[in-house]
C-alpha cells in the first residue's frame, strides 16, 4: 500500500492581542512603498480617439512609476553597497534612469505635439 511522503498539518498562531511590528529593514520598507506607490496611481485607459490631455495623463502616470522605481532603486543599491567590499558606483545606475525618464517624456511630448498639430 503506498504511503504518503509529506503530511501538512494547519498549526494555530497563538493569539496574543499584539500587533504586528512595522519593518525596520529599509529594503522591505522601499519595497512596500514602491508597491504603494504603483498602486496608489494606476494608468487610465487610453481611448482610441486619445488627445493631448490622455497622452499627458499617462505621461503623469509613468513620472510616477520612474520616480517610484528612482527612489526603490537608490535604497536597494544602498544596501546592496553596505555587503560589498569597497561599494558600488551608483553614478551609472542613476544616469541610466535619468536617460530612461527624459526618454520617455520626450517621445510622450512628442506625440502630445502630434496630437496637436493635427487638431489645429
Amino acid at each position: 500500500m503506498a504511503q504518503a511522503e509529506y503530511v501538512t498539518s494547519a498549526i494555530r498562531a497563538p493569539i496574543t492581542g499584539a500587533s504586528p511590528k512595522p519593518s525596520t529593514n529599509s529594503v522591505r520598507v522601499a519595497y512596500a512603498q514602491f508597491l504603494a506607490d504603483l498602486a496608489g496611481h494606476p494608468p487610465r485607459p487610453i481611448p482610441l480617439g486619445p488627445n493631448a490631455l490622455d497622452l499627458e495623463d499617462r505621461g503623469d502616470h509613468l513620472n510616477t512609476v520612474l520616480n517610484a522605481l528612482s527612489v526603490y532603486l537608490a535604497t536597494i543599491l544602498d544596501d546592496t553597497a553596505q555587503n560589498v567590499p569597497g561599494g558600488l558606483d551608483r553614478r551609472q545606475a542613476d544616469a541610466l534612469l535619468s536617460d530612461l525618464a527624459s526618454e520617455v517624456t520626450g517621445t510622450l511630448q512628442h506625440a502630445v505635439e502630434g496630437l496637436a498639430g493635427r487638431v489645429a
